[in-house]
Formats: C-alpha cells, sequence, structure tokens
C-alpha cells in the first residue's frame, strides 16, 4: 500500500499550482512599470502635466490652480544673448527672490572672466595693470539685465539667411550670417535632412544638363549641311612665298625700271629749273 499524505505535509503542487495564479507575467510586470516610470523628458510642468502615469496638478493652500507659478525670469548677458534666471520660492509659494542669486553676478571687461560676485578675482590674482589689480569700479559690469535696452554691448548674432528646412526655428530674423553658418549648422543639426537635399539640388542641376544638351543636339541636326572647305592654317600661309612666272617677273622689273627712270627725271628738273626769256 503507498504511502499516503498526511494534513501536516506541504502540497506542492497546490502551492505551486497558487503561486503560478499569483505572481504577474513579464508583459504585465513591463506594462505595470511603464505606467508608473518616471520620464527624463517631462517638459515644462508649471501649469501641470503627465509624467509617467501621474498626473501633476498645481495647487496652492489645498486648492487647484488654473494656472501654475512661474519658475524662471527672463534676461539678456552684457553681449546680448537672451537666458532663463531660476526662480527661488518660499516653503509657501507665495513669494520669489526675483532670481537675485544671478542678478548680483557680474562681468570683468578687463579679463573676460563671468558669473562672480564683487571684485574679479582673476584680475586681484594677477595684479592687473590694466584695472590696477581689479579695483576699477567701470570694468567690472552686470552680468545679467532685465531689459534688452540696458545691454551694454549688444552683439548681432542672427543674419538673414534662412535655414534650408522650413520648419527649423532658424528663419525670419533669427537666421544666418553667412551660407557658412547655415551650412554648418545644416550639417551638425539635420545631418539626414542636408544629404538628401544636397542629392536633390545635384540631381536637379544632371537633369538640367541633360536638356541642354539634348537642346544643342535638336540644333545642330536641323542646321542646313553646307559643303566641307578646306582651311589651310595661318602658320602655313604665312611661310609660303607667293609664285611669279617669269613673264611676270620680268614685266614687274620693267614697271620698276620706268618708275625710277621718272623719279630720277624729276629730281633733275628741281636741281636745275630751265630759264625762260
Amino acid at each position: 500500500m503507498p504511502r499516503l499524505l498526511e494534513e501536516g505535509e506541504l502540497d506542492w503542487e497546490a502551492q505551486i499550482a497558487e503561486s503560478l495564479d499569483n505572481d504577474m507575467t513579464k508583459a504585465e510586470e513591463d506594462d505595470a512599470f511603464a505606467r508608473v516610470a518616471i520620464s527624463r523628458e517631462a517638459g515644462d510642468l508649471s501649469d501641470g502635466g503627465r509624467v509617467g502615469g501621474v498626473t501633476l496638478t498645481p495647487m496652492s493652500g489645498g486648492k487647484r490652480l488654473t494656472q501654475g507659478r512661474a519658475s524662471a525670469r527672463r534676461a539678456w548677458m552684457w553681449d546680448g544673448t537672451e537666458s532663463l534666471l531660476p526662480l527661488a520660492w518660499n516653503p509657501e509659494g507665495t513669494r520669489h527672490d526675483g532670481a537675485r542669486h544671478y542678478l548680483l553676478k557680474r562681468h570683468c571687461l578687463c579679463c573676460g572672466a563671468g558669473g562672480f560676485v564683487g571684485l574679479c578675482k582673476a584680475c586681484i590674482n594677477a595684479n592687473c595693470q590694466h584695472c590696477r589689480g581689479g579695483t576699477m569700479s567701470e570694468k567690472i559690469i552686470p552680468c545679467f539685465y532685465l531689459r534688452k535696452s540696458q545691454v551694454p554691448f549688444p552683439q548681432r548674432f542672427f543674419g538673414e539667411i534662412a535655414c534650408f528646412l522650413p520648419f527649423c526655428p532658424r528663419q525670419g530674423s533669427k537666421g544666418f550670417k553667412t551660407m557658412e553658418d547655415m551650412r554648418m549648422h545644416a550639417r551638425t543639426r539635420h545631418r539626414m535632412e542636408y544629404q538628401a537635399h544636397m542629392e536633390t539640388i545635384a540631381a536637379n542641376k544632371a537633369d538640367e544638363l541633360d536638356v541642354l544638351r539634348a537642346r544643342l543636339d535638336r540644333l545642330m541636326d536641323s542646321r542646313p549641311e553646307q559643303p566641307e572647305q578646306w582651311e589651310v592654317p595661318p602658320s602655313e600661309v604665312s611661310r609660303k612665298k607667293p609664285y611669279f612666272t617669269p613673264e611676270q617677273r620680268a614685266a614687274a622689273a620693267m614697271r620698276m625700271r620706268q618708275v625710277h627712270a621718272k623719279k630720277k627725271l624729276e629730281r633733275e628738273q628741281n636741281n636745275h629749273p630751265v630759264e625762260t626769256t
């Protein structure tokens, strides 16, 4: 008679079946983790949003708000570069510092250092002779300005040459100064699109060349047939002397003798004029 399972012993088959029912499959686990996973690029959450499977809503004092609070303010650097300065809020969310930590930063016109507070330590350590060791206040200017009109040294960063892609933000007033800058931007930011664009231009040029060749062939075919003319090269014509027959040479010599005799007679008459009474 076989040994029977007693009540105190474990039922392994039932335990295994129960564990299979409770455990989640790999696909179900991945789906569950994806719904609550943290996104690396959440975007701007000032007015709320959704990150993974979590919905964020701006609130103040336990009440929902239709619009969240600002997290940064616009500013311009000393050379006209636009920037955003982050704001620090108090725990209650009722007051911010106005980005005071960044507005206190200074820029040195002597050595070009920036981002410091107070005096330029680089000029002080180097004992700079141009600014007397960083003691000239006119050499130290604010690093950020809240109004673009207050920028002391604005530079022209953009031109009128737009990017070849219509949906690129570098259009209109934010274009490039030169074509070289636009090509460098296209090769780095739109590599695949720029390659396809250049291939299209090359194909169009090849098509235009084929059309011009076909037109030239049709023009040559439509010309009337002309007899072939043998032309002597100018170099050979200049080397050859003209050919005269003996009769032509004798006649030419006779004419030359008559011309010389006539000239001789005229000279004698001029030297001895005839006296008339």
